[in-house]
């Protein structure tokens, strides 16, 4: 039985040489152990685009108060309608009417937008209140949004901040 044995021949090589041959064999066994999916979405559409540093909100992006004031409308109406003033429950109501608000304001999906949302809550005895806000703000992309709720022993006044985040 004879075996059919090749052999290869074995050349000197200079130091330089094998040095960027090892360098590249290394480099393809990490490219190959690499994934490269991320860049490339399912269903073979065009890869992802790079980020876009925008300075001002598209026109269609841009925060509609009329939008958000029916949304705060809803949220006080829905939650305050049925309930009397009472001191002891009245925190919990305004963090739970903030937190309501912020989260339908969310479900709009603006943009690039942050929000503040504020929430006064108080008894109603029939006397005034004024409420007074400063902000030093982009007035041309960001804005704000406001409504109210009366009824005989409950007062409220909701307001959301929409700070455009550039």
């Amino acid at each position: 039985m004879e075996e059919n044995k090749e052999t290869e021949s074995i050349q000197p090589h200079d130091e330089n040489t094998l040095k960027s041959e090892v360098q590249n064999e290394v480099l393809e066994s990490k490219k190959s152990d690499m994934n490269f999916d991320f860049l490339n979405p399912p269903g073979g559409e065009e890869p992802l685009a790079q980020p876009v540093y925008q300075i001002r909100p598209q026109l269609f992006e841009k925060f509609r108060p009329l939008s958000a004031k029916e949304v705060i409308h809803t949220v006080l109406f829905d939650y305050l309608s049925t309930k009397v003033y009472n001191v002891e429950e009245a925190e919990q109501w305004m963090k739970e009417i903030a937190d309501l608000i912020k989260e339908k304001i969310k479900e709009l999906k603006f943009g690039r937008y942050k929000y503040i949302v504020n929430v006064v809550l108080g008894e109603q005895h029939g006397a005034g209140l004024k409420m007074g806000t400063r902000c030093i703000w982009d007035a041309e992309a960001d804005s704000y949004a406001y409504d109210n709720f009366v009824n005989d022993t409950i007062f409220c006044v909701a307001t959301v901040y929409a700070v455009y985040f550039y």
